[in-house]
């Protein structure tokens, strides 16, 4: 804690209540983050279980837990939960996705399986149409990044296309819940889903992680934000 400054301290010492903080690259906004972390198991006696970080990369996960463990001990380190946005996504529904139609054992596709399955689904919708794949998949993507109900899709001008990617984003739910397949962009949309369906797993949760943090959180999306 020494070697923190001021306004640094002031950061980690403040952990009740919600708490942003700014500052430019390479200032130590995750040094503060670890300390952060250490301080609320060494010094407030909470339950590292409880703790939840979330990143945006495996590294970064990675080295968080790494430099926690030299200031509290390695087992308590490895009982925080630190990880990405997606992968504390995909231990949640692992548990949780039966609630939703899916099975535990789920497949995740990539791009490529999402491409092709796309292809198929606007392929039976509409036979023999000539309309562009592109910009099916842009709207597709923009409405999973932003957790878009259907009310508030994106319009393009093209009333005939905009109908078009509404049916094939319904035809694709139900396909990709037939196939019990899930794309990265899923993992985010559907975990929201559970919560705002089932209040009970979302009690559940809210109760286990009772401090959540946040690095590089102006980078978050609108999905993410509503996580």
């Amino acid at each position: 804690m020494a070697k923190l400054n001021p306004n640094q301290q002031l950061a980690v010492q403040t952990t009740e209540g919600r708490v942003l903080i700014l500052a430019g690259a390479g200032s130590g906004k995750t040094r503060v983050l670890v300390h952060r972390i250490a301080h609320l198991i060494g010094n407030c006696r909470v339950s590292p279980s409880s703790i939840l970080g979330l990143t945006f990369t495996n590294k970064a996960a990675k080295e968080m837990q790494e430099r926690i463990g030299t200031l509290v001990s390695d087992a308590a380190a490895k009982e925080v939960t630190l990880s990405t946005f997606h992968s504390f996504c995909m231990k949640i529904l692992r548990k949780e996705i039966h609630r939703l139609g899916f099975t535990p054992r789920f497949t995740l596709y990539d791009e490529r399986d999402m491409r092709r399955l796309i292809m198929q689904v606007a392929e039976e919708l509409f036979d023999g149409e000539n309309l562009s794949l592109e910009p099916i998949i842009a709207a597709i993507s923009i409405i999973k990044s932003k957790g878009l109900k259907e009310e508030a899709f994106p319009k393009s001008g093209d009333k005939k296309q905009d109908q078009f990617i509404k049916e094939v984003y319904e035809k694709l739910r139900i396909a990709m819940r037939a196939h019990n397949a899930l794309d990265f962009d899923s993992l985010l949309t559907l975990t929201v889903e559970l919560f705002e369906t089932f209040p009970d797993v979302l009690d559940h949760y809210q109760e286990r992680f009772r401090y959540i943090m946040i690095d590089e959180y102006q980078d978050t999306n609108p999905i993410q934000y509503q996580l």
